[in-house]
């Protein structure tokens, strides 16, 4: 019994050291007389007994508000580039939480009516028809390297209008590789969606389309001076292409100042004038003639080069194709003009004759909002959306146009044309109406009336073909 006493003395002190004070209040007794306690073994080593009076319960939880801070989910080099932004301007935009990267989804389509009047002879055909279905994707990744690819659909067709990607580090340098527009026509350089008639005017059709290249390309002192110049497979006269069946090749280029962008007074801010030139080589074949023909804008043909089974009986390009343009438009407050002259000259083989044919055309473009809104050269935004609600009503405007397209040389279409199927020469009057519910709906309809020198015959002897006039309807969304 002594020893019992001595132990319990013993864990009566200790654990009444252990307990934090409590102001004074007396404190229960700790573990009285147990009946086991005579049970157990006498403790000679206080060390076993006093290590449970320290694990106290507030110690215990100091690592986990130690551990948590840790984990660091930003620090994932994938969830940084994890697309965090979206919206919608001109398109729909996915973009990087660090702006580096940016896709922007868009697309064109343009559903047409077309219509031939005073056509009493079904020459023409009236229809409906999809203009354009294109997907349009840009974007930029790595904050330098910008891209565009765009598929046209229309026609339950897949043609490639546009794939090519920039290297742009500075906006006075910048270098494209791919497939796109040469630089050259002001109203083929527009977007689709942008043209103030539905159809371009006859200068395009002597004017290069898109073709596979490279340009370098810059604008200097904030948009004074734009310049391209670039190296192609080389098309023909309105077309595209994405191949090339002969070695040659061909250089473009193209300058346009806008002398008041920057100083100046405001109403000559959008005066732009410019030249643009092509030059190459061309010694085609019967699988790629590489000849131009022309249209109408109801998409009927002017001119057309013979063409057979053989070289006996088929004009192919064979020597020099160089163009040449001048250009410019002016646009301020509601009024916007246009206007440029091109001049296209080839040379042609057919049954082993050569010679030189050359080409010319010009259009001027008037339009006028009848609405408190802007005329621009990238199309109409209206200042107040079409909203039934409010009595917005968008935008609205008239336009007219007129232009010429020519054989210079008419000794020489003689023989490379036929004169009773295809016409000499064309020109044509146009007027329109637009309205914009938005800067991606429009609707429009273009009244165009075509005259042609030859194109047809009475009896033997060639005579001018009869005037056509069209009809287009248009209902567009672009974004």
């Amino acid at each position: 019994m002594k020893y019992v006493s001595i132990l319990s003395s013993f864990l009566v002190s200790s654990l009444a050291a252990a307990q934090p004070s409590n102001g004074g209040a007396p404190q229960p007794p700790a573990v009285p007389d147990q009946p086991s306690a005579p049970a157990e073994p006498p403790a000679t080593d206080p060390v076993p007994v006093v290590a449970p009076a320290v694990v106290e319960a507030p110690v215990v939880t100091t690592p986990v508000v130690v551990v948590a801070p840790a984990v660091v989910p930003s620090q994932d080099p994938v969830g940084a580039l994890e697309p965090k932004t979206s919206g919608f301007k001109d398109g729909f935009i996915l973009q990087a939480s660090d702006g580096s990267s940016k896709l922007t989804i868009g697309g064109i389509s343009q559903f047409d009516g077309r219509f031939f009047v005073n056509d009493d002879n079904n020459v023409q055909t009236d229809q409906f028809l999809i203009r354009s279905l294109r997907f349009d994707l840009r974007g930029t990744v790595y904050d330098h390297f910008d891209f565009r690819f765009m598929p046209d659909f229309a026609g339950s067709k897949l043609l490639v209008q546009d794939a090519y990607v920039d290297v742009r580090y500075t906006d006075v340098l910048k270098i494209r590789f791919g497939k796109f527009k040469v630089p050259f026509g002001i109203e083929r350089l527009q977007s689709e969606g942008q043209t103030i008639f539905a159809e371009r005017g006859l200068p395009n059709q002597i004017s290069p389309n898109r073709d596979l290249g490279v340009e370098l390309f810059g604008d200097v002192g904030k948009g004074t001076l734009a310049y391209q110049f670039g190296v192609f497979n080389g098309v023909a006269d309105g077309s595209l292409n994405d191949g090339d069946a002969t070695d040659d090749k061909e250089l473009a280029a193209r300058v346009f100042v806008r002398p008041f962008a920057a100083t100046g007074p405001t109403f000559l801010e959008n005066l732009g004038v410019g030249v643009a030139a092509t030059f190459g080589d061309k010694q085609a074949s019967l699988i790629q003639p590489d000849v131009p023909s022309w249209k109408t804008s109801g998409q009927n043909t002017i001119f057309q080069f013979r063409a057979g089974t053989t070289l006996a009986d088929t004009v192919v390009a064979d020597g020099r194709h160089d163009r040449a343009t001048v250009q410019g438009y002016y646009f301020f407050s509601r009024v916007g003009l246009i206007a440029d002259y091109v001049r296209s000259a080839q040379e042609v083989v057919l049954d082993g004759n050569h010679d030189r044919v050359s080409s010319d055309a010009w259009e001027a473009v008037a339009q006028v909002l009848l609405t408190d809104d802007e005329a621009t050269y990238n199309s109409v935004t209206p200042k107040h959306p079409f909203n039934p609600k409010t009595g917005e009503i968008g935008a609205f405007d008239v336009k007219a146009r007129i232009g010429e397209i020519r054989t210079v040389n008419g000794s020489v279409f003689q023989k490379y044309v036929d004169p009773t199927k295809y016409a000499r020469r064309a020109w044509s009057g146009g007027v329109g109406v637009d309205w914009w519910a938005n800067r991606s709906f429009r609707a429009l309809i273009d009244l165009e009336r075509t005259w042609f020198t030859g194109g047809a015959k009475n009896g033997t002897a060639v005579t001018d073909r009869i005037d056509e006039t069209s009809i287009i309807g248009r209902v567009q969304l672009v974004f």
